[in-house]
Order: structure tokens, then sequence, then C-alpha cells
């Protein structure tokens, strides 16, 4: 993946996403892989301004900060897209907002339990995910909101590990926001708005 091409995508995105009201000020953070690296928006940056000069590199491996602009630091939230790099090799980008549905949504996932999955409703934009069963009976995982970041990236480690891969390319973090993840910055792009609509779906039945 050409990494200016993805990251001129990821500002675009950046900017659609703010207007939707997806990701208000600084909230949320976009990425994409470039090999054994990958570009995160930097820390304290205004969705709605964002520009591809204000992305930071990190390694895939371990996290650690590759190279950054004067005065730049990776997104707290950095350590999840690390996970998400290193877990699941055939990602290629990943997107985390703050949409107002994912929040709406409680499912009273436990400090000490960590993750649950939850059954998704078997509608037709599931179909965005490359899945053409009809009434899939699928479930996605939805963690709780650890304050330290690193410890939520953890949970989504053990789960992998412990699980499997997801069966859609998202997780929920409850009363954050969701994460996905695709092949490319387009394709990631459309599995979040399938992911949306999914969750607009689920806190309407509530």
């Amino acid at each position: 993946m050409d990494p200016n091409s993805s990251l001129q995508e990821l500002t675009k995105l950046s900017h659609t996403y703010y207007e939707r009201q997806w990701m208000y000020a600084t909230a949320g953070n976009l990425s994409s892989r470039a090999g054994d690296v990958f570009w995160i928006t930097a820390s304290g940056k205004h969705k709605g301004e964002l520009t591809d000069k204000d992305f930071v590199c990190v390694s895939v491996e371990d996290g650690s900060l590759v190279s950054a602009g004067v005065g730049l630091k990776p997104s707290a939230e950095t350590s999840i897209h690390q996970v998400v790099y290193s877990s699941l090799p055939d990602a290629g980008a990943a997107l985390h907002v703050h949409t107002l549905d994912s929040n709406l949504l409680e499912f009273g996932i436990g400090k000490e339990e960590g993750f649950r999955d939850l059954p998704l409703p078997p509608i037709e934009i599931i179909k965005a995910f490359g899945i053409w069963d009809e009434k899939p009976n699928l479930s996605f995982p939805v963690f709780y909101n650890h304050t330290h970041v690193p410890t939520i990236a953890q949970e989504i480690k053990r789960y992998i590990e412990t699980k499997g891969k997801p069966q859609v390319p998202f997780l929920l973090i409850e009363g954050h926001g969701p994460t996905v993840w695709g092949k490319s910055v387009a394709e990631a792009n459309k599995h979040l708005e399938a992911v949306h609509f999914l969750l607009q779906v689920m806190a309407r039945r509530i």
C-alpha cells in the first residue's frame, strides 16, 4: 500500500467523518499499514482540519514510534491499531470513530469480564462484509472501556488469541465507539459505513 496515497485517502475520510459527526474535534483515529509499519493520526489533531502531514509512523511489531514530525506524537489509541495489524495480517487499514448510536448502546460489559460476543441482526447490509449467507447467525465482540487504553488493546489481543479472528471486521468498545478494518482504506471505509448502519438498527431496537 502506497503510504502517500493512503494518507491522502485517510485525510479526506477524516473531513467526511467530521461532517457526519462521527469524529468531533480530536476524537477518533485513522491508520493504514505499509509493510512492517503503519501510519496513524497524531494525538490532539482536529479531525475536521487534518492534513496528510498530521500522521506518525509506528512499528507493527511492538507499537514503537518509528518517525514523526516536529511536535507530533501517536494517538492515545495507537496500541489498539497495533494489535489489529499484528494479529490480523490481512488488515491494511483501521478506522476508529465515535458515532452517536454506538455510544447509545449499553451492554453492561463488566470490567473483570473484559469482553463479550453479542449477536448481530441478520440484515442485508451484512453483505458489505462479503458474507452472503441468508439470515447469517453472526456475533461481534464488545469490550469494556478501560481508561487505560493499552489495557483495551491487551483485551483485544486476548480475545483473538483465545477465540480467533472476529466473524465480522469490526469490534466495539462500549461507551466509546467501533474500530473497523479492511485490506485497504476503501474497504475499511465500506465496512465502517455498514457497521454504522448496523449499530443504528440495534440502537433503535432497544
